[in-house]
């Protein structure tokens, strides 16, 4: 009456969402008639009180509030229904994946905080509680970052807080950086170079299979690496049907200039053979046969990848063409390419496998005859196999997919048992037969429970549930336990194949092994839990963290049987094959030693070990504090040893001389760094004292005084009582041959490195 329009109270919303979106009359109940017509009952919802919507979860209220939003807008009538669908099945994806989270997020609950490296530390993004549920450390630096997995050192530094602390530190200490600036310096004289593969441009033509060919051995070189082949390798892993082969190479040296072979897969195949085959040569190889030493290790491989590149699609299919990718992978590993390129090329040799169709059941398939089908079947296996292994040593997720390998694996039959003429394939043998294909079978069979153990690995976050983490390690240490004997290390062995025997059985132990610890070390190295299922799991980390370290003995020259191996070349492949894995047993032990510490001095129960320092294993053996101890020791001697050798690493003696000390000794914190300093001391010194000596190995034009003087003005001051601590053999012993070289001496200060920075890559922290 006042002029002013009157407004109606409006009308309640008594009407669910949909019926009023689609202008339906709606029972008004929950769900109503028409939603469940509809097939979406879970989705029927009225509007809300603001009291209930505020307690409502925070998707359901972002979706009833965009309902109601389009709802209320005339304008949009014409888009509401598809607009609404769509922000449903955002809401209804967004609660699915935060139910998953949830579920997967199993695994060490762990900081993976990245290592301060100077003042450029700003730019690198540190993990705390709150990470993502993934094992490793994400770096980040600017525009870059680089994922670290499981296995990498910083990750597994960051187990052991006061080792962390203590490295960080030591940028700060230039007495431990000179030290360690010297047996840096030291090490890059006295090892050979790497020849990393390097990118070959694409340019017309092809002439690298016509360089194979030309620059090919003389047939008794070519006999000589072959033998040596076949007699290690085609053992853990099968990639060649040896006779077959043999009998091409026989007709290949029948008439070697035949036309045939200027673009034959066979000459890129056998080459390929004989850069493996390099690996375990005496050294006095390199004496006898210099070219073709130099031409195996320096340009083969390069020829190789040359002509891969080249290949037209159907040469890429070739089966020929995927056994030597494969032989050119296991050179590479060999050749100590880095596990991240490992990783890498696995996975492309993955997907050219399943390319060619090899990861399908061909059983029935009447397109390959039985030879070819058995040899696919043999080929897929290694191809995963080797990927399996390349995941977990560069700590990242398995290229080949979660299939079912049963109709996969190959049968246990000797080379000798089929060939192409074969109509019907002879029955697979019982394992406990040896054959020549035994100790693959014995790996595809426990394939798929390995692959599945490493993807539950790395989809774990925190650990809270252990019933599941641990049904899956029975599943393994089942797997270990079905190892036949014929493949147990206590197997009598006879003749001169006795050590390539050792070493495959080592790898097939060790291959089997490596998932059971990824699995159970990230807990196992966590805090104490008061959980049977968490003693159980860290006895079972404990007894093969041990076990890979005692296989040391079979090889390392010091203690191994001289009448067997005579040489160091098995010492050698061993450490190229299970270098890591000596690391990362090491550091397990050490965490074994860190927990059980805590519960010595935590409140004693009856379930506790009844002598302090005690810990005793499935099969009742003792094992103390000391002798733990001692063991870990051994291995770090073992680095320190080989610091001169290729693929040594300063940063690997670093990292598990500070770990021990700082897990074996009690007391204050100030006391604990003490010891983790002369650990560290001790460890480089120890390096130093090892690589002086092949200076004098070198041909070097220039002589070396002023060198001496240089790392004498650099030793160390130690006080009385630390001298007295450190071993007197660690202490700097200068050899006799220095002479004058100001050569030397400039190149040392100029030289660049500072493994507490861990920005030279060594440390695997570069991007």
């Amino acid at each position: 009456m006042d002029g002013t329009q009157i407004r109606k109270r409006p009308r309640p919303v008594v009407s669910c969402l949909r019926c009023r979106d689609k202008k339906l009359k709606c029972d008004r109940v929950t769900p109503c008639e028409n939603c469940i017509k509809a097939g979406c009952s879970a989705e029927c919802a009225y509007n809300q009180t603001p009291e209930t919507v505020d307690s409502m979860p925070k998707a359901k209220r972002v979706q009833l509030n965009a309902t109601n939003t389009a709802v209320n807008q005339p304008g949009r009538a014409t888009g509401i229904g598809v607009i609404e669908d769509l922000q449903q099945r955002v809401v209804k994806l967004e609660e699915l994946l935060s139910v998953r989270s949830q579920t997967v997020n199993f695994g060490p609950a762990r900081e993976a905080a990245v290592l301060d490296s100077g003042p450029q530390s700003s730019n690198i993004v540190t993990q705390s509680e709150n990470s993502p549920p993934y094992l490793g450390t994400l770096v980040v630096k600017g525009s870059r970052s680089r994922y670290h997995g499981q296995n990498n050192r910083i990750t597994l530094l960051n187990q052991f807080a006061e080792a962390k602390d203590f490295i960080n530190k030591c940028t700060k200490d230039s007495t431990l950086i000179g030290l360690a600036k010297e047996v840096q310096f030291l090490q890059s004289k006295s090892q050979l170079p790497l020849n990393s593969p390097d990118s070959v441009s694409d340019v017309d033509g092809s002439p690298e299979l016509l360089q194979l060919r030309a620059l090919l051995p003389s047939k008794a070189v070519c006999d000589q690496l072959l033998k040596t082949y076949t007699k290690n390798f085609e053992k853990t892993l099968r990639i060649l049907h040896v006779p077959s082969f043999f009998r091409q190479y026989a007709e290949f040296w029948t008439d070697p200039d035949n036309e045939t072979y200027r673009s034959s897969l066979f000459i890129a195949q056998l080459t390929a053979i004989l850069i493996v085959s390099l690996a375990l040569e005496e050294k006095g190889f390199k004496l006898d046969h210099p070219s073709t030493w130099e031409y195996l290790k320096l340009t083969a491989v390069d020829l190789i990848r040359a002509w891969l590149q080249k290949l037209g699609r159907k040469q890429r299919t070739e089966f020929t063409t995927l056994q030597v990718q494969v032989l050119i992978l296991l050179s590479c590993h060999l050749r100590l390419v880095t596990p991240e390129e490992l990783w890498r090329e696995s996975g492309t040799l993955v997907r050219s496998a399943m390319v060619m169709g090899l990861h399908l059941d061909l059983s029935k398939s009447t397109n390959f005859s039985v030879f070819q089908a058995e040899n696919r079947r043999r080929l897929w296996i290694t191809i995963v196999e080797m990927d399996l292994q390349a995941s977990i040593a560069s700590g990242m997720p398995v290229m080949a997919p979660e299939l079912d390998f049963g109709p996969l694996i190959p049968a246990n039959l000797n080379d000798s048992d089929f060939d192409e003429s074969t109509a019907v394939l002879p029955l697979s043998k019982p394992l406990h037969e040896s054959t020549d294909s035994l100790a693959l079978v014995t790996l595809a069979k426990s394939l798929q429970y390995r692959v599945r153990a490493m993807d539950f690995v790395k989809s774990a976050g925190p650990v809270k549930d252990l019933s599941e983490l641990v049904k899956q390690g029975q599943r393994l240490e089942a797997c270990l336990r079905q190892i036949p004997s014929a493949l147990k290390l206590d197997h009598t062995l006879k003749g001169d194949d006795v050590p390539a025997l050792l070493l495959n059985r080592v790898l097939v132990d060790v291959y089997t092994r490596r998932p059971l610890l990824c699995l159970y070390r990230s807990v196992a190295m966590g805090d104490c839990r008061d959980d049977p299922m968490f003693l159980e799991i860290q006895r079972v980390c404990l007894e093969s963290s041990l076990a890979i370290l005692s296989y040391q003995d079979y090889f390392d020259p010091n203690v191994a049987d001289l009448d067997v191996f005579n040489s160091t070349t098995y010492w050698d492949i061993f450490q190229i094959f299970c270098k890591n894995d000596i690391l990362w047993a090491a550091l397990s032990v050490c965490g074994y030693i860190k927990l059980s510490s805590q519960q010595q001095s935590g409140p004693q129960t009856p379930s506790d070990n009844p002598q302090p320092g005690v810990f005793s294993n499935s099969q009742g053996m003792m094992h103390s504090k000391a002798s733990l101890t001692r063991i870990v020791e051994n291995s770090l001697d073992s680095l320190t040893r080989r610091i001169g050798e290729n693929g040594s690493n300063i940063k690997d003696v670093l990292l598990l001389s500070v770990v021990l000390q700082s897990v074996r000794a009690r007391g204050s914190a100030q006391l604990r760094e003490r010891w983790m300093y002369q650990g560290a001391q001790k460890a480089l010194s120890a390096c130093r004292q090892h690589l002086l000596p092949t200076m004098a190995e070198q041909p070097y034009a220039f002589n070396l005084p002023d060198l001496a003087q240089m790392l004498q003005s650099t030793q160390p001051m130690l006080t009385p009582n630390q001298e007295a601590q450190l071993n007197p053999s660690a202490q700097l012993q200068l050899p006799d041959f220095f002479a004058e070289s100001s050569a030397l001496a400039t190149e040392f200060n100029n030289f660049q490195g500072d493994p507490f920075t861990f920005e030279d890559g060594s440390f695997a922290w570069n991007l």
